[in-house]
């Protein structure tokens, strides 16, 4: 994967995250988000596999137990961590999307938004996450196949589907509250009512 196409507002997200981090020493680590839409105008959403070390599987019940059917979940978009083995961050957005959900990125369109959070664990260093989302367009969102190491299902939600937090028989739930803002400012934009 050499070449990437994108946007040229996206110019400063073509460098390595070594690079990107020596212009923002506030952070320490770099993660990608990617939304896509399908046809229909709906966004794809996954849900980590029950193996994942962080939030493994994420079935809970609404008092928050682990024992509920799975029809009650948290879901989340196709993303994760830049490597130092990544020629940009771009291009990392664009293998995550690959690894996680078998997606072929033909250009990515645009920064939807990004979001901070910090890992406080006693007795180490604290460290500070940014994690940028970006809207691509890929050959057929439709041909989604995932990772099963990663992640076990996936749909398509519309943006009231995402404002009820229900997808059919799925209840939706997220990590946090940011991870459910960064989708519906996806759809604010898709719009051209959101922050670009």
């Amino acid at each position: 994967m050499d070449t990437i196409l994108f946007s040229d507002s996206l110019q400063e997200f073509a460098v390595s995250e070594a690079a990107y981090l020596r212009q923002h020493p506030e952070y320490d680590c770099l993660v990608t988000g990617s939304i896509v839409f399908n046809e229909e105008g709906k966004l794809l959403l996954v849900q980590r596999a029950a193996e994942e070390r962080a939030f493994p599987d994420f079935w809970v019940s609404r008092r928050g137990s682990h024992d509920c059917p799975r029809t009650n979940t948290i879901q989340e978009i196709p993303g994760g961590k830049v490597d130092d083995s990544d020629q940009t961050i771009l291009h990392a957005a664009a293998r995550e999307l690959k690894e996680e959900a078998g997606l072929d990125t033909i250009r990515i369109l645009k920064k939807v938004t990004h979001f901070i959070f910090v890992d406080e664990k006693p007795g180490r260093r604290t460290t500070t996450w940014l994690k940028l989302v970006f809207e691509m367009s890929v050959q057929s969102a439709d041909n989604v196949v995932l990772d099963p190491t990663e992640h076990q299902r996936f749909l398509f939600a519309s943006e009231d589907e995402v404002v009820r937090d229900q997808v059919g028989d799925v209840k939706l739930r997220y990590i946090s509250p940011a991870n459910k803002d960064v989708k519906l400012e996806a759809f604010k934009q898709r719009r051209g009512e959101g922050c670009a």
